[in-house]
């Protein structure tokens, strides 16, 4: 149980927050600590951010050995300085409670005197075990991220799991269990709500994709699709939005976009214009411990079609707002279930109003702040406007 420290005061509730790469930029780590600060900042105005750039900085620059096994990250020289930084700053805020996402490699050997709450997608061994990525981490590497999971953990008094997924994970491979472990979905990260407009009637059918990571974001087989649409419905469309696939450029049908920046007005105003002319969002990734796109998606209203796998049945109920098929499903499949829903006009209609109802109860960031400052007010035992 944490110890609730003894701060002098009467008021609003002092936190401490602290992510995993900086909240002072919309483009680290997706925008999550960004668009989380905002919420928490919303809630509670007394926030105080304990940011840590420059180590930061070097810490990922060295944790490209990771690759071949060096521990870095997860290294005890690296937690130890990371704990040095932030019991200081710690001290100097003297906060109520702690919130934290997806930081355990800095908070692993603080001091015991603050409640915390972790927000985060998964965790360490969860990840370890699903991306193929880190199959050929040797023993060493694994063993040193586990330790420092665990160590963190002993430290968290609420675990808030972004996905079922990422909660069971969490209770099989670490035995967390409820009050201390739930489920709160993070949301879209869109600075305004762009509103629920229909899509467009007799517009041929239009895909969007939107990702970097074009091989494991399932790219390929969203090519595969929309030559499978494009060849039953003769006029199919696809926008790619982020990746640069070679084998896309050219084709009739096809536009690549590259990368937009959603801090900038004019490729913002491009971004929402490219969801509102879509009819569906394909993006049938191989592993997915989250993916706050599917819930900019649901924002729009559009349906998302996606592969079953990690996080992904948490935020899209197939055939209700969006469709789901297995991750060894052919283009063809896809391409069935695709226009067997499109072609049934108000069933359609039906699954896209019920996406942005997804949207408007559970995938936004007020939603996730429910969650947050319940278990807050949990952990300091007050209840909101309640004076201490």
């Amino acid at each position: 149980m944490a110890i609730v420290p003894a701060r002098q005061w009467r008021g609003p509730l002092r936190i401490a927050y602290i992510a995993l790469s900086t909240p002072s930029s919309k483009a680290s780590w997706s925008g999550i600590p960004w668009y989380s600060l905002q919420e928490i900042r919303r809630r509670f105005p007394d926030t105080h951010v304990i940011d840590t750039p420059r180590a930061d900085h070097w810490v990922d620059k060295l944790s490209k050995f990771e690759r071949y096994g060096i521990v870095c990250r997860r290294s005890r020289l690296v937690t130890g300085y990371y704990a040095h930084v932030v019991n200081a700053a710690l001290e100097r805020i003297r906060p109520d409670a702690i919130v934290a996402v997806s930081a355990a490699h800095k908070l692993a050997g603080i001091e015991r005197k603050w409640p915390i709450v972790y927000a985060t997608d998964a965790l360490f061994m969860t990840v370890m075990n699903y991306y193929e990525k880190y199959a050929t981490l040797g023993p060493r590497f694994r063993a040193a991220g586990d330790r420092v999971q665990r160590e963190f953990l002993q430290r968290a008094d609420r675990v808030l799991m972004a996905s079922d997924w990422g909660a069971k994970g969490a209770s099989e491979h670490y035995g967390l269990t409820a009050p201390c472990l739930s489920v709160a979905p993070m949301g879209a990260n869109l600075d305004v709500d762009p509103g629920y407009e229909p899509p467009r009637a007799g517009e041929p059918l239009t895909l969007l994709f939107v990702g970097y990571a074009w091989e494991r974001k399932g790219g390929p087989l969203v090519f595969d699709i929309w030559r499978e649409l494009r060849r039953r419905t003769g006029n199919a469309r696809l926008h790619i939005v982020g990746g640069e696939p070679a084998e896309a450029k050219g084709v009739e049908g096809v536009t690549i976009h590259g990368m937009l920046d959603k801090s900038d007005p004019a490729q913002y105003r491009k971004f929402v214009d490219l969801y509102r002319k879509s009819h569906f969002f394909v993006m049938p990734s191989r592993q997915e411990a989250y993916g706050i796109v599917y819930c900019e998606a649901a924002a729009f209203g559009r349906p998302v079609v996606a592969a079953r796998t990690g996080a992904i049945e948490t935020i899209v109920r197939d055939g209700e707002t969006g469709l789901i098929l297995s991750l060894d499903a052919g283009p063809e499949a896809y391409a069935d279930r695709i226009l067997d829903l499109w072609r049934d006009e108000a069933r359609f209609a039906g699954v896209c109003a019920a996406a942005r109802r997804r949207y408007d109860d559970v995938l936004n960031w007020r939603a996730w702040g429910d969650h947050v400052e319940a278990a807050i007010h949990e952990l300091t035992d007050r209840a909101p406007g309640r004076m201490a």
